[in-house]
């Protein structure tokens, strides 16, 4: 292989693992982070030069919580507060 060659490959090998960690990361921040993190991280993204299919994915609603918190843990069910119910383990 010529130097010129062996650089490319490298260039090409640093660009693809560079995108992949980066989209990973994004990924996680917006599916873990709390709802305070998710709205100024989806601002920001929005504002890059992005295609179609991930802004219109970042421009989605959350739906709100049944507590009112926004934390997008829980669905927009019934606003009643249930009890934890403990079940014992059977041997």
């Amino acid at each position: 292989m010529t130097m010129v060659s062996h650089f490319l490959y490298e260039v090409f090998q640093f660009l693809a693992v560079f995108s992949m960690v980066a989209g990973c990361t994004v990924y996680c921040l917006l599916t873990l982070a709390p709802d305070a993190l998710k709205r100024p991280l989806k601002l920001a993204l929005l504002r890059c030069p992005l295609p179609a299919f991930i802004s219109s994915r970042l421009q989605q609603t959350d739906a709100k919580g049944a507590c009112g918190s926004s934390c997008g843990a829980c669905s927009s069910g019934p606003a009643t507060i249930q009890a934890v119910k403990w079940h014992g383990r059977k041997l």
